[in-house]
């Protein structure tokens, strides 16, 4: 990981975040985790943590940041969710989870997070990947139009 000061960036880094960054760091700041305080740069005249989370993730830089904790909080949020991801892939086929449940308590492209990686798991573990998986409803109300056409 680089990091660079205020004033000197590489050639072609933007640090405007993109719509999509922006949400994701919006949900991933809700973190409140924010004891494991990795190297993050404190600049008072430094990038905001939208910023610096942007340029972090499209491009591997650490920026000096005038709100390191609110920085912090997203990049824990980042890790924490990918253990939520897989707990509720593995729930889902589980069968202890409902898809009408992921669409009431998730974004939508967190649900495709967890049903991309439920795919992943029942390829992995079952061999196949069962059709209420592949088409993310869920498995009651799939059985019952299969059961009754």
């Amino acid at each position: 990981m680089k990091t660079y000061s205020t004033t000197t960036l590489p050639k072609g880094v933007k640090t405007r975040p993109t719509r999509r960054s922006l949400s994701r760091f919006a949900y991933f700041a809700e973190c409140e985790d924010d004891k494991r305080l990795p190297e993050i740069p404190m600049d008072a005249n430094g990038w905001t943590a939208a910023e610096c989370f942007h340029a972090h993730e499209t491009f591997g830089y650490l920026l000096p940041c005038h709100e390191p904790v609110m920085l912090t909080r997203a990049l824990n949020g980042k890790q924490w969710h990918g253990l939520t991801v897989t707990n509720c892939a593995e729930d889902y086929i589980g069968r202890l989870l409902f898809a009408s449940e992921l669409k009431a308590n998730y974004p939508e492209w967190v649900r495709q997070d967890i049903l991309g990686r439920a795919r992943q798991l029942a390829q992995r573990d079952l061999g196949y990947v069962p059709t209420f998986v592949l088409t993310g409803e869920d498995f009651t109300t799939l059985t019952c139009l299969l059961n009754n056409p």
